[in-house]
This record gives structure tokens, C-alpha cells and sequence, in this order.
């Protein structure tokens, strides 16, 4: 098995074009003082709603694989999970022959939150102007219309994101569930925002070392410093290997798609996680204060892993098993 990880010249253009417009319009300085929620309208000038979506479907024809990438760029830059619940919401109103509503979503007109279901109701992130949410619950993720719900803002953490919650049971039985694929592309692309997180968890952290001065010299010459960056590191490149696997065997269609999103799951959340904590150990007491940016990782990971939820990994089988002997 074998596969072409070479960055294509499309695939660079799409990157380098999508980090001029984040840089723009989502600056990691816009989380420091504003719990506000970030707007959709340049990622849908950009047409990232669309990029993998075929010209018969008025998208760009691009595949799972530059979406990934894409997302990857959003997490990154701490872009808000409703990036990832407008891909998805579309594509759900595309399947369940609402195209209105699919064409609303693209445009910009109407706002797809992403939330997940607990034992309180449903735990909506940044559902502020929503009229959607795509709804992670443990038969998969399904487009809910929130209408009729009665949403109750909630207390987030220091400088979070705004979260509510939404009790009415009507809310949850009108709402289109999602086939197989898109269950499998809504976890690929929330993992992908999970990389995102740890690479940006890792920069910071080793942009920190390299200024932050003790006992006259940087602290990132302390070996110490040097195995956690190191760790961050290879925890980034673990987790990019696997996204590159689960996207390219989602985009062909392999059998082993499955299993890949499921092994892909087990290690972005925990990636993700590990990048930020040792991002706020490196940093220090401030690591922990709103005045760093360090906080605003690992609150993001939390938020993203509670959006991941992946097939247990042992009930698949594995693509390189070896054959039983008759």
C-alpha cells in the first residue's frame, strides 16, 4: 500500500491562499479580550463551504483531502467548530433534497452551529443567530433545527467561547440524520481542526522557549524545555500522518476508510490535549492567566474533542492484519 503525500501544487495554493485570509480575519489577538462568536462570512467568501463539493453541486470539485487540510488551517487559528458544522449542515440539506436550505447555509444566510447531546439536553457552541446545529449524539451526528428550542445561554470558561444549552425534546425529533459518509467526514474534519490545535499549541510554545529568558540564557535550552517541545512535535507528526491516511482512504472509497477515522479519533483529541498542556507548562505560571495565549488551546481542544466521536476502533478490522491460517 502506498501514497503520494507530496503536497500538491493546488493543494499549496488553496493553503497559502487560506492563510492570508485567516490571518486577516481570524488573528489569534481577536480571543484575547472578546467572547464573541467569530463570523462565517470570509470562510464563505472563500468558499470553504463548497470546496469539496462537485460542479454539478455549484462547489469547487476539490476532494476530502483539501477540505482536511483546509480545516486543519481553521484549528490553527482557533476558527470557530461552527466552520465545521456549516460544511457538514450543507451537506445534509444537499442529501435530504432541501436545497433551499443548503443554498442558505453556502451563502452565508443561515448560521449551523455545532453542538453535542448529554444527559442535560443538547450543549450548543456559539449558537448565537443559529438557526441550524449539527448535533453529535452516539447514533452520529444529525442536522437539528432550532426553531422551536428553547435555548439557555450557559456560564463558559474565563475568555470561552459563548455555550448554551437546549432543553426542548421538539428540537431534537425535528432533524435529518446523517448517512455513513458524511458521519465519517464530520469526524475527519473535526480531527483535522484537533491537528490544527496541536500545531498551533506546539509553535507557541516553542516561539515562548525561544524568548523567555531564566538564569540568562532562553529556556528552550534547557533539556528539559527541549523533550517537551520535542514530544509536541512528534505528537503533531503522528496525528498528520493519520489524518493523511483516514482522508485519503475516505476519498477513494477504501474499506479500510472506517477504520482509519476510528484510529484517527483515538489520537486527536489526546494529541491535542497533550500539545496544549505542555504549551501552558512551558509558559509557566502566566501559561494559566488570560494574558497568555496558551489558555485558549487547550479550551479549544476540550471543545473539539467532545465533537469528535469515532466507531470503536477493535470492532473493525484491521486493514494490515495478517490472514488467518486455514
Amino acid at each position: 500500500m502506498t501514497f503520494d503525500l507530496t503536497i500538491s501544487d493546488d493543494q499549496r495554493q488553496i493553503l497559502d491562499a487560506a492563510k492570508i485570509m485567516l490571518g486577516r480575519n481570524y488573528p489569534q489577538s481577536r480571543l484575547r479580550d472578546s467572547n464573541a462568536c467569530d463570523s462565517m462570512t470570509p470562510l464563505v467568501e472563500f468558499g470553504a463551504f463548497v470546496l469539496a463539493l462537485p460542479d454539478t453541486q455549484d462547489g469547487a470539485g476539490f476532494s476530502v483531502v483539501e477540505e482536511a487540510l483546509l480545516h486543519a488551517a481553521f484549528g490553527r487559528h482557533l476558527v470557530s467548530p461552527s466552520s465545521m458544522a456549516a460544511a457538514i449542515g450543507l451537506r445534509i440539506a444537499l442529501a435530504t433534497g432541501r436545497d433551499d436550505l443548503a443554498n442558505a447555509i453556502g451563502t452565508g444566510e443561515i448560521k449551523v452551529c455545532a453542538g453535542t447531546e448529554t444527559g442535560a439536553g443538547m450543549l450548543l457552541f456559539e449558537p448565537d443567530g443559529a438557526a441550524q446545529a449539527i448535533l453529535r449524539r452516539a447514533d452520529g451526528i444529525r442536522l437539528v433545527d432550532l426553531a422551536e428550542a428553547d435555548i439557555i445561554p450557559q456560564t463558559a470558561m474565563g475568555h470561552g467561547r459563548p455555550v448554551a444549552r437546549a432543553t426542548t425534546p421538539a428540537a431534537v425529533s425535528n432533524n435529518a440524520p446523517a448517512g455513513e459518509d458524511l458521519n465519517l467526514i464530520a469526524t475527519l474534519l473535526t480531527c483535522a481542526q484537533l491537528l490544527g490545535v496541536a500545531t498551533g499549541a506546539r509553535d507557541l510554545a516553542v516561539d515562548y522557549a525561544g524568548i523567555r529568558e531564566q538564569f540568562g540564557r532562553p529556556i528552550g535550552s534547557f533539556q528539559a524545555i527541549k523533550h517537551h517541545c520535542a514530544n509536541m512535535a512528534i505528537g503533531v507528526d503522528m496525528l498528520s500522518a493519520q489524518l493523511d491516511m483516514a482522508a485519503i482512504a475516505l476519498r477513494d472509497r477504501r474499506e479500510d476508510a472506517a477504520f482509519q477515522i476510528a484510529a484517527l479519533v483515538r489520537l486527536a483529541p489526546k494529541i491535542a490535549l497533550s500539545n496544549a498542556r505542555l504549551g501552558i507548562q512551558i509558559h509557566g505560571g502566566i501559561g494559566f492567566s488570560a494574558e497568555a495565549d496558551a489558555q485558549l488551546y487547550i479550551k479549544h481542544a476540550h471543545v473539539l474533542g467532545a465533537l469528535a466521536q469515532g466507531k470503536d476502533l477493535l470492532s473493525l478490522p484491521a486493514p494490515l492484519a495478517p490472514l488467518e491460517e486455514n
